[in-house]
């Protein structure tokens, strides 16, 4: 399956989201303070939180080079090849304070089905685990689901990540199919954020 490929680079060394700051991981309230950023390259306007800045690929390398924890800088950069240099274009957002960040990788047209998100949530937990038992830590699926329009197909898939030496943290990942265009939205962030109403206010042209 072509869409095989990316999930695995995206969720590979999910855990690796990190900051400094202790934050409750309450669920932040569905307020959609947010905007449109323009993916110029492949004609998407995608709504996410106004708090987050989007960076070209040259930009989020170095502030990935800046990051002064060795072992998270190289899981970072080695997340952040593993997406520049596979197929497609890829776009970089985070927050100034570093408590999220939001990757969108394009990907090769394809319109899956129900069936289909089934095969991707039992790859992404599949992968997940074995991305935090490297890091002794802890995978768990907090949710998934799929949302299918003859136009518009979308999979989601939540997982929260626990360490003994790191703050919790939260991913959520979608796969989107419209208007002949698929790509992949991944959320890292501690903050325990519902992304759903975002990702319908997207728009593929």
């Amino acid at each position: 399956m072509k869409i095989k490929i990316y999930l695995i680079a995206i969720i590979l060394l999910l855990h690796s989201c990190k900051d400094e700051k202790k934050v409750e991981h309450n669920i932040v309230k569905n307020n959609l303070f947010g905007k449109h950023y323009n993916l110029s390259k492949d004609n998407i306007d995608i709504y996410l939180p106004n708090t987050l800045q989007q960076y070209s690929v040259d930009q989020y390398e170095s502030v990935l080079a800046s990051i002064e924890d060795s072992i998270a800088r190289q899981s970072e950069l080695l997340r952040f090849n593993i997406l520049k240099f596979s197929k497609k274009n890829v776009y970089f957002f985070r927050t100034p304070n570093h408590t999220t960040d939001v990757t969108v990788k394009m990907m090769d047209y394809y319109p899956f089905t129900k069936q289909d998100s089934k095969y991707l949530s039992a790859l992404l937990s599949q992968s997940c685990r074995e991305s935090a038992d490297v890091a002794n830590s802890t995978c768990t699926k907090l949710r998934s689901g799929y949302s299918g329009t003859p136009q518009t197909k979308a999979f989601m898939a939540k997982f929260k990540i626990d360490s003994d030496k790191e703050p919790s943290s939260f991913a959520t990942i979608y796969a989107v199919s419209s208007n002949y265009k698929s790509f992949i939205i991944t959320f890292r962030s501690l903050l325990n954020r519902n992304y759903n109403k975002f990702i319908e206010k997207t728009i593929v042209k």
